[in-house]
């Protein structure tokens, strides 16, 4: 999973670069992106936003079961809740991040 969305990242960081740069790549990228718009476009931005939420929900439904597991037992914590809470945080985070460049690229773009 953090292999996608740190793969994600890195093609919203090209995106941006491409962007602040005026190259014929730039042209050729918005006229993609306009071409993607059109029609189904934006149902599959908002299934795919939709999709991201509800796993990051899940993720953050972990982390709050394990927090909730840690501080029943009495306040110590195993080393494998340790090592999934770190990851559970690091996966949200970077849901949390990602969803959020996301939107406001599609916000900026579409002004």
């Amino acid at each position: 999973m953090i292999q996608l969305l740190f793969t994600l990242i890195f093609a919203e960081m090209a995106l941006i670069i491409i962007f602040v740069f005026k190259t014929p790549l730039r042209k050729l990228v918005i006229m993609g992106l306009d071409r993607v718009k059109r029609g189904r476009g934006p149902l599959i931005v908002k299934t795919v936003a939709g999709t991201v939420f509800v796993v990051m929900m899940s993720t953050i439904y972990s982390v709050a079961s394990i927090h909730t597991r840690w501080v029943d037992e009495g306040g110590d914590i195993t080393p494998t809740d340790q090592i999934l809470l770190a990851q559970h945080l690091l996966e949200a985070s970077l849901m949390g991040n990602q969803t959020l460049i996301f939107c406001l690229s599609n916000l900026v773009y579409q002004f």
